[in-house]
């Protein structure tokens, strides 16, 4: 009895119980689903007691939220005139007292004293001002930031404006709907190209429906506690569904065709038995390496790979058990098994087999060549990231950001905090205006704004010069008049806060502009200035995807070699699962490196998602049929005449799913869809073609049943029995 016969009669014999157990499991996972809520906030990127996280929200404790919206309206007419004015002050007092607002900002609400910052707000020809919408803080707005700028667009509206919508709650926004409008898309068009190509491959409708129900019903479980556990879905972890349903496809067709390939005259309950039993282990064995390889991804310190990871895993064995459950109820029906004659993807697959045995080192010299290539494009790979341009070149967002910034200019607030015992006195406030001035002269930096420039205090006027108690009385004024704008400045005349206004860019971009402006700050002893806001946090996460590359991709090479090793229970089959496996990862990064896509919060993933896929045709080509089984060129050989098709036929479908993610608006997605497709493909053609040179070269004359180093490949292309 083969080993793992007594666990598919088990399963043959509660078939309908199982049936029933996944009904009831689908129903309770299908009353979570509304539950899910889609989130791409900065704060999900870290851990909840990270100091980098705690800092930021102290910061927005201590200075009131740092989202502001900004909204630029446009006219006919020059807004810098008494009537231009009163139009802006009417639609300034419509905005605040829109629910979710805490403060407005407008040419209507700056006194006409301080003329410089009324500018910023105004384009050269007075025909497009902006106007600062500050919104409410606490844990709910990410919650609520929908419907407020639903609301504010709809104020705008009622008035006619023409208006455009920029800031960074501008472009989580955008990337939340097209997350939720993107998996929706996503999901039924790789639906429809894996209903086309696997009804290409098994040729009946019946095999079609049981595959693809299988994997729907793990994707409805694994997001269905993904819910339930209170999880919101983002730009990473928006693929979950999607890689489910995909990859869950493997085990499906193995154990349907198997089943097809056992002899006719054997009644269907031991047809079924025997088929998938010929099956069970290794596909059990893939399942399980597939998900070690998310599983690597929980080591991440970034909280959304970390979930990638965990369900993924949890994906791959919903998969693998519904496969089991759904498959074996479906073939106690012949309308459920698919036609068992050979197809041109085994003999495909036959083929490149023999031109690896036939010219071993002409093949190896080849994937040495691609190494090589592939070994420049990896140096020449970046780490970086850039939440506006995850969105397409002709986006709205995209639109109205790009807008703005060419008729008012830079808006990307650059936050910092002076700490001092005393942050008025004199000589700190002569040092924050040199400052000031100096940081201007930097290229990248548009304009600046402190205490300082909100009182009046002009560049050419030394704050030490003025009387004795001017500032704090001007500051007194300023929190009768607006406590908000002096809240949001200064703390218990401990904490100052000094804004500087940058053109939207990358992280690294962000990251070097932060180490030049800190460089210019000279203050007297006992005094701090800390990078602290939305673009201090936002810097960090570039470091944070390296250290998740690399801790990932390690512990999930090291686990899925040890798995190879104990399922094979060869050294020298596991070395050769080494380079079959990473020369399909150091060719997709070195594809990444070669046309400019950088490693970011997406792709950071990338390496080991794909050895966790990767692997699953390695393991089935060199997993012995038998344990006796000592020769490895004809293991390879046998198994890939047994199983390429197969192996072929997932490897495409895989292909098909992951590049409908093309499709996907969030252009990092797109990039991870068209990557791991490119993967998978090369993958596959690595297993077939380079394991077989490898054996050949191995082979020791003697020792290969008989056949000598020099034989001809006896490699046949007939149907196995």
């Amino acid at each position: 009895m083969m080993p793992w016969q007594r666990s598919v009669q088990a399963l043959w014999k509660y078939r309908y119980h199982l049936l029933f157990l996944c009904a009831g499991v689908t129903a309770a996972a299908l009353t979570q689903l509304p539950q899910l809520r889609v989130s791409n906030s900065l704060d999900m990127w870290y851990p909840r007691n990270d100091p980098a996280l705690l800092q930021y929200q102290q910061f927005q404790q201590r200075f009131g939220s740092d989202e502001i919206v900004i909204i630029a309206i446009t006219s006919a007419t020059d807004f810098d005139t008494d009537a231009g004015v009163e139009q802006v002050a009417e639609l300034t007092d419509q905005l605040f007292y829109v629910d979710g607002v805490a403060n407005v900002s407008s040419i209507a609400t700056v006194p006409l004293t301080l003329r410089e910052a009324r500018e910023r707000l105004l384009s050269d020809d007075g025909r497009t001002t902006v106007l600062l919408v500050q919104m409410t803080g606490g844990d709910d707005l990410e919650s609520r930031r929908h419907d407020i700028l639903v609301d504010l667009a709809a104020v705008l509206r009622e008035n006619q404006w023409p208006a455009h919508f920029a800031g960074y709650g501008v472009i989580y926004d955008s990337l939340n709907q097209a997350s939720t409008e993107g998996s929706a898309l996503i999901l039924a068009a790789a639906h429809l190209v894996m209903f086309v190509l696997l009804s290409a491959f098994f040729r009946r409708i019946g095999p079609v429906v049981v595959t693809l129900l299988a994997v729907s019903v793990a994707t409805i479980w694994t997001m269905g506690l993904y819910a339930a556990l209170g999880q919101q879905i983002n730009m990473v972890t928006m693929v979950v569904p999607t890689l489910v349903l995909v990859i869950g496809i493997a085990d499906c067709v193995h154990m349907l065709r198997s089943v097809a390939r056992q002899p006719l005259n054997v009644d269907r309950k031991n047809r079924v038995i025997n088929g998938i039993a010929a099956v069970f282990g290794p596909c059990l064995l893939t399942s399980l390496t597939t998900a070690i390889g998310f599983l690597a991804l929980t080591l991440s310190d970034l909280p959304v790979v970390q979930n990638l990871g965990l369900f993924g895993a949890i994906g791959m064995l919903a998969a693998f058990l519904a496969a089991c459950s759904i498959v074996i109820v479906s073939l106690s029906f012949s309308w459920a098994e698919p036609v068992a004659a050979e197809s041109f993807l085994d003999a495909a697959a036959v083929r490149l087999c023999v031109i690896g045995e036939c010219y071993p080192r002409t093949v190896i010299a080849v994937f040495m060549l691609l190494v090589g290539i592939a070994g420049v494009g990896l140096a020449r790979i970046e780490t970086d990231t850039y939440s506006i341009a995850y969105l397409a070149n002709d986006h709205p967002a995209r639109l109205d950001s790009d807008f703005i910034e060419s008729e008012i200019g830079a808006y990307a607030p650059i936050d910092y905090v002076i700490r001092a015992d005393n942050v008025l006195a004199g000589n700190v406030l002569d040092s924050l205006q040199k400052w000031q001035q100096a940081v201007r002269d930097i290229e990248a930096i548009d304009w600046s704004w402190s205490l300082l420039d909100a009182l009046g205090v002009g560049r050419d006027i030394r704050p030490s010069a003025l009387p004795e108690g001017e500032i704090r009385a001007a500051l007194v004024r300023m929190r009768l008049l607006s406590p908000v704008t002096a809240n949001a400045m200064i703390v218990a005349q401990e904490e100052l806060r000094v804004t500087f206004a940058a053109p939207m860019m990358s992280a690294r971009s962000v990251q070097s502009l932060l180490m030049e402006i800190q460089a210019r700050a000279e203050f007297p002893a006992g005094t701090t200035v800390q990078a602290a806001g939305y673009a201090n946090l936002y810097t960090r996460i570039v470091d944070r995807i390296v250290r998740s590359q690399i801790a990932g991709f390690a512990t999930a090479l090291g686990l899925i070699l040890l798995v190879i090793a104990i399922a094979t229970r060869s050294r020298k089959r596991t070395l050769f699962a080494v380079p079959a496996n990473l020369i399909p990862i150091a060719a997709t990064l070195g594809l990444m490196g070669w046309i400019g896509i950088p490693l970011d919060v997406a792709t950071a993933t990338i390496a080991s998602v794909i050895l966790g896929l990767i692997v699953d045709d390695t393991m089935h080509i060199l997993r012995p049929a038998r344990q006796t089984d000592d020769d490895l060129s004809l293991t390879i050989t046998s198994s890939i005449r047994r199983s390429g098709g197969s192996l072929l036929m997932t490897s495409l479908v895989l292909c098909g799913g992951f590049m409908i993610m093309g499709l996907a608006e969030i252009r990092s997605l797109a990039w991870f869809g068209l990557l791991t497709s490119f993967a998978m493909l090369t993958a596959v053609i690595t297993d077939l073609l380079l394991l077989p040179a490898l054996a050949r070269l191995a082979c020791v004359p003697g020792s290969c049943s008989g056949r000598a180093s020099g034989d001809a490949p006896t490699i046949s292309l007939s149907a196995h029995p």
